[in-house]
């Protein structure tokens, strides 16, 4: 199934790096978890994220809002781009699908929306590798590829709603592993103090953050204006699972279909060498001894999980009648199984004119240790009407 995959000691060649390069602006649809967007598809995402905005969920409430009716968080459209790949060529932008066998960690990402997403809509993706940068000396002492997709989702009818540039970093695995940047590294264990900690945060937390139908004007917003904190953790398996529940993945098929799966994208196999089964690489995200297999201490949250934390942030920050116009960040630390994720933002900058708000957001763990950041910009309501 997958001979030819060193999916242990892959290694990034330079006739690797033609043949990925050979692909560079070739746009291809994207296998779709959700074609259309339903109050469902919806809710199911905002539960994985734990954003109980009630825009996201009650009819009655989203029809007296300014949006007239519910519409979905922004990165929902994860969704529309997370589908089975079902053909070889199916979706052959995808990091499975290039440098076989080398590690892809989700480096960073920005979002250019036009308009959110509404119940009903028909939303199909589109995308192209458009970039690919070798550095010979990485940061795990071995060559390692940064690599940029950009994708597009549009409707039915050809409007665009939102773009996003995805960067993914390629490392060869054994590189990663004799480096130990990261698999060393000590799990958090939670005391009761802790726990009762973060219950008392939980408990109020949706009261002081999230402003709803209260208008967010952009005359009372100032710069060095404090935005947060925000937890999210600690991080389970349950956690993922859940957002994986609305996220959707096209690397979980099961059964026959795995079999299938694997037998048509055969970069994606990865051994469980403890237990001897055949996964693939989407795994160790909850298997330990397969995230250690990567150089990673233990299983790890998903890129676009962060990322729509940052969203979440931001959205219960502006209320109903702001909108997140331009997200850009960056993932610098992984963020482990049973680690905590404190979310803060500042307000950098105002502009009157263009009623945009920029606001600079760090995610931190809890070894204060800076573990993401982005700048968002959002656009406010004004008193002037």
């Amino acid at each position: 199934m997958s001979a030819d995959v060193d999916w242990e000691n892959g290694r990034i060649t330079d006739e690797a790096l033609a043949i990925m390069r050979s692909h560079i602006d070739r746009r291809a649809p994207v296998p779709a978890w959700n074609s259309e967007v339903t109050a469902d598809n919806i809710w199911h995402f905002a539960l994985g994220v734990g954003d109980d905005n009630p825009l996201w969920w009650d009819d009655a409430y989203a029809a007296a809002s300014p949006w007239g009716g519910r519409i979905a968080p922004p990165t929902y459209l994860y969704s529309h781009a997370s589908g089975i790949r079902r053909t070889p060529e199916d979706g052959k932008m995808a990091v499975e699908e290039f440098l076989p066998g080398v590690l892809g960690l989700w480096a960073g990402e920005r979002w250019r929306w036009v308009r959110p997403a509404k119940v009903g809509e028909k939303i199909r993706a589109d995308a192209a590798l458009v970039q690919v940068d070798l550095n010979e000396n990485g940061k795990f002492g071995g060559r390692s590829v940064r690599q940029v997709e950009h994708m597009a989702f549009r409707t039915d009818s050809g409007e665009l709603v939102a773009e996003v540039w995805h960067i993914i970093k390629r490392f060869q695995r054994g590189d990663a592993r004799g480096k130990a940047t990261y698999l060393e590294r000590p799990l958090a264990v939670w005391t009761a103090e802790d726990r009762a900690r973060f219950d008392a945060h939980y408990a109020t937390e949706a009261k002081r953050l999230r402003r709803g139908a209260e208008p967010l004007y952009i005359e009372d917003v100032q710069p060095n204006d404090p935005i947060g904190p925000m937890l999210k953790g600690p991080l389970t398996i349950n956690n993922i699972v859940g957002f994986i529940m609305g996220w959707g993945s096209g690397l979980c098929p099961t059964n026959r279909m795995m079999y299938d799966h694997l037998k048509l994208h055969p970069a994606i196999a990865q051994l469980n060498l403890a237990t001897g089964v055949m996964d693939n690489f989407e795994s160790p995200h909850w298997e330990q001894g397969m995230a250690q297999q990567s150089g990673l201490a233990s299983g790890y949250d998903f890129g676009c999980q962060r990322y729509s934390w940052f969203c979440h942030l931001i959205t219960d920050w502006m209320g109903d009648h702001g909108f997140l116009e331009d997200l850009d960040f960056r993932l610098i630390r992984p963020n482990f199984l049973n680690d905590v994720t404190w979310l803060n933002g500042t307000v950098q900058e105002v502009d009157l004119a263009s009623r945009i708000a920029t606001v600079r957001i760090t995610t931190t763990n809890q070894l204060d240790e800076t573990t993401a950041a982005g700048v968002a910009k959002v656009r406010l309501p004004s008193r002037a009407g």
